[in-house]
């Protein structure tokens, strides 16, 4: 019942996380520009914060559906599923995209925050990988308990 409650919680969150993802697709641009004016940017390096920002919530936003299906597994006391490994797979493949874009961004933009959010990013990938692996490692023998039965 216990691990019930946090996987409800954790689907909130996703939810949560879901919403503000969306407020900031939208309010991006107005909070980049807002920055820029604090610290007198010009224009075009502006711009490329706008696209880095934009390129990596993509495959967070990806990364986030994927919980949410992942979660609804688990609460439908499914969570050995096909669907569940390629959920735990796709989690894993936009961690490693948001790694790569945050490499590459710590070189473009210089910055330690990005270097902290790739070393997550990777983290993270590897991780999902692993569970994604075990899931269907787990799928595998249940599979085959089934049929000896």
């Amino acid at each position: 019942m216990k691990s019930i409650t946090v996987v409800k919680v954790l689907n909130l969150l996703v939810m949560v996380f879901l919403v503000l993802m969306a407020i900031t697709f939208v309010k991006l641009p107005m909070l980049v520009n807002k920055y820029g004016e604090m610290t007198g940017m010009d224009l075009t390096h502006l711009f490329w914060i706008k696209l880095f920002l934009y390129l990596t919530a993509i495959p967070f936003t990806f990364l986030l559906v994927m919980a949410k299906k992942l979660c609804k597994n688990i609460l439908q006391n499914n969570p050995f599923s096909p669907s569940s490994i390629k959920s735990l797979y796709i989690i894993s493949i936009c961690a490693f995209i948001d790694f790569f874009l945050y490499l590459i961004g710590t070189f473009i933009f210089k910055n330690l925050l990005s270097l902290t959010l790739m070393i997550a990013a990777f983290m993270v990938g590897m991780v999902g990988l692993v569970l994604s692996h075990l899931a269907k490692l787990a799928l595998e023998i249940k599979e085959e308990n089934d049929l000896t039965i």
